[in-house]
């Protein structure tokens, strides 16, 4: 009996079309596979679209291995050495502060402190001055400017002033600016 069994047969087609190892059965090696991947820096939805595999059927294969927790299973619970350095890692390999919590599971406002604690992340700012300080900070990128951003950075290595300038020409955030040319492949996370 497929685990699958309540949703409709459209998002049943969706899923097929989006992972076309969709409801197959897993080898031993597979799950090597993604354990391997996930250690060696690789993004979840990466992982997914190499394995033909859903996110949550690769997410459920690391909580199996134990590279990840179960959602919210050590909410409220003190951190720990190792867990601490996984946030860090998972932090540096590009997923976010909600990506980083469900990871580790925790609440998002635990990853967030934490994060925030070792220095990973600014101290949140009101809302209302984070506007005011970027314009474009909940703008979708435009193809123009992404574009702008790929002649900006590409003709050299922009040092950290350069790159504030950039993100204040652009109205985003330097965090912003980063993640953005680390998705374009212009630099890499450290």
């Amino acid at each position: 009996m497929s685990m699958y069994y309540n949703l409709t047969d459209e998002q049943k087609e969706r899923i097929q079309e989006e992972s076309s190892r969709f409801n197959e059965a897993w080898t031993q090696e597979e799950r090597e596979a993604v354990c391997e991947l996930f250690r060696d820096g690789k993004h979840v939805d990466e992982i997914a679209r190499m394995q033909g595999r859903t996110v949550n059927a690769i997410r459920i294969k690391l909580v199996q291995a134990g590279e990840i927790e179960p959602y919210l299973s050590r909410r409220g619970l003190p951190w720990t050495d190792p867990e601490v350095d996984r946030l860090g890692r998972f932090h540096t390999q590009g997923y976010s502060v909600s990506g980083c919590a469900k990871l580790l599971g925790r609440l998002r406002k635990e990853a967030q402190e934490k994060l925030v604690e070792l220095g990973l992340l600014p101290e949140k700012v009101k809302t209302r001055e984070r506007n005011a300080n970027y314009p474009n900070a909940f703008e979708p990128w435009l193809k123009e400017e992404i574009r702008q951003l790929h002649a900006e950075l590409s003709d050299y290595r922009a040092t950290l002033a350069q790159l504030a300038t950039i993100a204040s020409l652009h109205g985003r955030s330097l965090g912003a600016i980063i993640s953005r040319a680390e998705k374009e492949g212009l630099c890499t996370a450290p």
